[in-house]
C-alpha cells in the first residue's frame, strides 16, 4: 500500500506540515463491518482500518490464581488485570457497554507490610518483553510508527488496584503507604520505559485519567506533590536510552491546568484533547509550539448526538484551525455509543481521507 509513512507522522510531531494529517485508526464495534461495506480506495482502506500507528505491549501474565486471596467473589466471567484489577463490563438501559465495574485487589490491604507481599508483575521477565525488538522492526518495515504502550502509569494503576475513594483518602491518612505502592508501581513502569526506548519504539504512551469534564481530580498542587516527580522519572528512564523519543500523554477531561506541568516533565503530545472540554483551537493557540493534539473528535456531542453535516464542519474546523504547521493526529476514544454513532462514522469515513491533506 502506498498510504502510511512514517515520513509523515515524523514531520507532523515536529510541527511541521506533510501530505495530510495522520490517523490512529478506531477498532470500536461495528466499524470493520462498516468498512467492508463501503466503496473505498485500497488507500482509504489501508488508512481507515490499520491507521498510521502500531501499538506495542509489554507480554504480561494473567494469572487469576495469584490475585484469588485478593478478590473476594470476583465473578467468573471478569477480566483480570496483571496487576489484579478485575473487570466486568457494564451495559447501560439502551444495551450499550457504558465502562465497567471495577474490582480492587488492594481494598483491604491497609499497611505497608501486606503491601509487599502483593503479587505485583514482574515486567523484568524475559517472556514479557523479548519479543519488542523485532516487533518493532517489522512495525517499521511496514511503515507504522511504533508506540510502546504504557498508559494508566501510576495514579490509575493505583486507584484502580485500591480504589479511588480510598486512595485519595489514603494520601491523607496514610501517606506512607501511598509512597509505598506508587513506588511499587514506579519502579516497574521506569524499567519498561527504558526496555521499549531500546526496542527502538517512536513514541512512549504514558498517562492516568486524572480529570474530569469540568476539571482536575486532584489540585495542581497535589499533583506536582505526588506524581509528577513520578511521571519525569518515567520519562527520563526513556530518555537516557533515546533523547528524541516522542511521549504522548493520555487523560481523559479538562487537563489543561497541567500542561504546562506536562511539558516540563518532557510530554510532547496529549490524547484525546477532549473538545467538549479542551477546545482544540484554544489549546493549539496556547500550546501548539510545545505539543501534538493527538484525538481532537468530538465523540461525545457530535458523532454521539448530532447530524452528519455536523460531522464534516467538525473536520474542516481541524484541518483550517489546527493543523496548519502540524501537531495533529487524528483520532477516536471512548466513542460514546448511540444510536445515531454509525451513521455519522459512516459520513467520517467517507469525507475524512480527503478532507485532511495539507495539499
Amino acid at each position: 500500500m502506498a498510504y502510511r509513512s512514517r515520513e509523515r507522522v515524523a514531520r507532523i510531531l515536529a510541527h511541521e506540515e506533510a501530505d495530510r494529517v495522520p490517523f490512529d485508526s478506531y477498532r470500536g464495534p461495528g466499524v470493520r463491518a462498516l468498512l467492508d461495506a463501503m466503496d473505498l480506495s485500497p488507500d482509504q482502506r489501508e488508512c481507515y482500518t490499520e491507521g498510521d500507528f502500531r501499538y506495542l505491549h509489554f507480554r504480561l501474565p494473567e494469572d487469576r490464581t495469584r490475585f484469588e486471596a485478593y478478590l473476594p467473589g470476583l465473578p467468573a466471567e471478569a477480566r483480570l488485570s496483571p496487576w489484579g484489577v478485575g473487570r466486568v463490563a457494564a451495559i447501560s438501559a439502551d444495551g450499550y457497554v457504558a465502562g465497567s465495574k471495577l474490582y480492587h485487589p488492594l481494598a483491604e490491604v491497609n499497611t505497608i507490610e501486606e503491601l509487599e507481599r502483593f503479587p505485583f508483575p514482574d515486567v523484568t521477565a524475559p517472556e514479557c518483553h523479548e519479543h519488542l525488538p523485532d516487533a518493532v522492526q517489522a512495525a517499521k518495515e511496514d511503515q507504522f510508527t511504533v508506540l510502546g504502550q504504557m498508559s494508566q502509569t501510576i495514579l490509575e494503576t493505583a486507584y484502580e488496584m485500591r480504589g479511588m475513594e480510598r486512595l485519595f483518602v489514603d494520601m491523607f491518612e496514610r501517606p506512607d503507604y501511598v509512597r509505598a505502592l506508587f513506588g511499587q508501581i514506579a519502579e516497574r513502569r521506569r524499567f519498561q520505559a527504558r526496555r521499549f526506548a531500546q526496542a527502538g519504539v517512536d513514541v512512549l504512551r504514558i498517562g492516568d485519567d486524572i480529570a474530569t469534564q469540568t476539571g482536575l481530580l486532584v489540585s495542581p498542587e497535589t499533583y506536582r506533590e505526588w506524581i509528577k516527580p513520578l511521571h519525569a522519572d518515567v520519562v527520563a528512564a526513556a530518555r537516557e536510552v533515546n533523547p528524541n523519543i516522542q511521549v504522548l500523554y493520555h487523560s481523559d477531561g479538562m487537563l489543561t491546568p497541567l500542561l504546562p506541568d506536562l511539558i516540563e516533565v518532557g510530554v510532547t503530545a496529549i490524547n484525546p484533547a477532549q473538545p467538549e472540554c479542551m477546545p482544540p483551537a484554544e489549546i493549539k493557540r496556547e500550546f501548539g509550539d510545545c505539543l501534538t493534539l493527538w484525538g481532537c473528535i468530538t465523540t461525545q456531542s457530535t458523532y454521539a448526538h448530532g447530524t452528519a453535516d455536523q460531522v464534516v464542519e467538525d473536520l474542516r474546523m481541524l484541518i483550517t484551525d489546527v493543523a496548519p504547521q502540524g501537531g495533529l493526529v487524528i483520532s477516536f476514544i471512548n466513542v460514546l455509543q448511540t444510536d445515531r454513532l454509525m451513521e455519522n462514522l459512516r459520513r467520517f469515513y467517507s469525507v475524512m481521507y480527503d478532507i485532511v491533506r495539507y495539499r
